[in-house]
């Protein structure tokens, strides 16, 4: 089989790259602000509705469809994922994935493989999303891992936290539920449940569901007694 010319190739590349350019210019017509359209690439089956503003170095792919007053980039990639009204994405990675309102992913987020963020939700800084469902109100803002998780609403993930998801084997889940607060360098070691309104300390080891209306701490975390003392 004959190699395609350079000739071709170029051709072809010019093609994708003026259908590009006409489609942002649709989108900018109907009130898309994008802010450097020599940096951008947005496929022609994306839609994106007016009111949103798309920074350089973005490229929003597949099936993507963001709502009104979005702020998305710069350098950021968005493929077959939905963007609510309201929400942004800096420098970050969203894929197959869905963000609800107001919420805000990065700078230096990524979010993949089916994860469902809420509304109101904070996905900081070097935090990953990995086949989650992120309740509202719930804030993860630093270095973090959140894998085959499932966070209620109104939870606090401190800095550091990880779901320690795979045994080797397979993957397990874990759940956290509402109003729970999650100290900075702590580990859940799947599959486990913390129930709701329950505070596990900073650098714990969790290895066993956790009651409601509990605090735990510690290596492997126990439960603290109404003295402050660590359970036997």
């Amino acid at each position: 089989m004959k190699p395609p010319s350079i000739f071709n190739i170029f051709k072809k590349l010019n093609l994708n790259f003026f259908s590009n350019k006409t489609h942002m210019e649709k989108l900018i017509e109907k009130g898309v602000q994008i802010i450097d359209v020599n940096t951008t690439f947005i496929d022609e089956t994306v839609s994106i509705e007016k009111g949103t503003v798309v920074f350089p170095s973005t490229y929003i792919l597949g099936e993507s469809k963001i709502s009104t007053n979005c702020i998305i980039g710069p350098n950021s990639t968005i493929s077959n994922s939905e963007i609510s009204s309201n929400s942004s994405a800096l420098y970050s990675i969203i894929l197959d994935s869905k963000v609800g309102k107001n919420s805000n992913i990065g700078p230096y987020s990524y979010v993949r493989n089916n994860s469902f963020i809420e509304d109101n939700v904070e996905i900081g800084n070097f935090v990953e999303v990995k086949s989650s469902k992120i309740g509202s109100f719930t804030k993860s803002k630093h270095l973090s891992y959140l894998g085959d998780l499932v966070v209620e609403n109104n939870v606090n993930l401190g800095a550091g936290f990880v779901s320690a998801n795979f045994d080797g084997t397979s993957k397990n889940k874990s759940k956290i539920e509402k109003d729970s607060f999650i100290g900075s360098n702590s580990t859940l070691v799947s599959p486990l449940i913390v129930g709701k309104n329950t505070i596990i300390g900073a650098g714990s080891v969790v290895l066993r569901d956790v009651p409601e209306d509990t605090t735990v701490a510690g290596v492997p975390a126990k439960k603290i007694d109404q003295e402050g003392e660590l359970d036997d």
